[in-house]
């Protein structure tokens, strides 16, 4: 279970430079200046402290002091109370002639203190933020402040404290002590941690064995991580003590969680883990610069089938070598001392060999 003792490192420095006082009330009551407790007297002027303090910032009239006090006050009670305010400022702020903590007004007095600076305001702000983030279906950020909420706790609020005053707000503020615990519980099994709530769980339910919101969360915990039978031992004691203690059954909801449990209700099931988001995308890569066209390479044409001469002489073959000339003259592409010529059916190569005899040419054609 969470819980804290002194406050730890040093607290802010106040307008003047000094350490900040923190009034501890959830708890019981101190006072602190940075790291160093001081010493508040005996319980009855404890108890004039916490009364300004849970009314910090606001005039608290003598009457309601005395009221605060005392059940009965005697007859020189408005005296007593003098005292007590004097001693405390002496405690409060020992260097200073003209007090600014605890200071008069009217026909009452009045604790100037920041809320942050009294734990049962800042629990009262945590619990309420986390409300808010709960609405907003922020979970991990209630799970946050509800923790930090009941960590400000270091036993019974008030504890040890008379008067009329101490046992009101004691009862009230155990009550919403419970209630944030619950709903920090609750948040606990929401986001799937129920292994790490069974413990704080079991502990709530042995101080307060009749109170079935826990032994609820205790037997859904228990049979989220696989403990069924404990589970159902829960609500046997529950049922078990509440029959003794007060004579009646367990409520509708925990007969209805009972139930489910033994019957493998799928609504029970732990809640599906958060999606996990996909990683950002990666920007585009930058395009390749373009390289400059280079011209098409002409295919090399097949060779030409040599074929021998029909006649001795070759003159023949010579013949169709000066009209295939004649045709494709105009179509070759020259490559250094050699030409090209493209024709769909054939190609033919002809080299600068190529030799003319009058009007009849002879040549090689390959």
């Amino acid at each position: 279970m969470t819980e804290i003792g002194e406050p730890r490192g040093a607290s802010a420095p106040d307008a003047d430079g000094g350490e900040r006082l923190r009034l501890c009330l959830l708890g019981p009551v101190q006072a602190w200046c940075g790291e160093r407790e001081l010493e508040l007297g005996p319980p009855q002027q404890r108890s004039l402290l916490t009364a300004l303090a849970l009314r910090a910032r606001r005039i608290v009239s003598v009457d309601e002091l005395l009221d605060a006090l005392w059940e009965e006050p005697p007859a020189r009670a408005a005296a007593i109370v003098r005292t007590y305010v004097s001693r405390l400022r002496r405690v409060l702020e020992p260097d200073r002639v003209h007090p600014t903590v605890l200071v008069s007004s009217g026909s009452g007095y009045v604790l100037r203190l920041p809320a942050d600076c009294v734990d049962a305001e800042v629990f009262e702000d945590r619990v309420a933020a986390a409300g808010r983030a709960r609405a907003l279906g922020d979970t991990s950020g209630a799970l946050g402040l509800l923790r930090e909420a009941c960590g400000l706790w270091h036993g019974e609020p008030l504890a040890g404290l008379p008067g009329p005053l101490a046992q009101a707000h004691r009862a009230r503020l155990v009550e919403r002590r419970l209630n944030a615990v619950q709903a920090w519980l609750e948040t606990e099994l929401e986001t799937g941690r129920h292994a790490e709530a069974i413990g704080e769980l079991t502990v709530w339910v042995s101080r307060y064995p009749l109170l079935e919101p826990m032994r609820e969360l205790l037997m859904l915990a228990l049979y989220r991580g696989g403990r069924q039978a404990e589970a159902l031992g829960v609500y046997a004691d529950a049922r078990r003590a509440l029959l003794e203690q007060l004579g009646v059954d367990p409520g509708p909801r925990l007969r209805e969680l009972h139930l489910g449990i033994l019957s493998g209700d799928p609504k029970l099931a732990a809640p599906a883990a958060p999606a996990v988001p996909p990683p950002p995308a990666e920007p585009p890569a930058p395009p390749a610069p373009a390289r400059p066209a280079r011209p098409p390479r002409p295919s090399r044409p097949p060779s030409c089938p040599r074929t021998s001469p029909t006649t001795p002489a070759g003159r023949s073959s010579a013949r169709r070598c000066a009209r295939t000339w004649r045709r494709t003259a105009r179509r070759c592409r020259w490559w250094g001392s050699r030409a090209w010529a493209g024709w769909a059916s054939r190609r033919w190569r002809c080299t600068s060999r190529t030799r003319w005899a009058g009007s009849t040419r002879t040549g090689s054609c390959t």
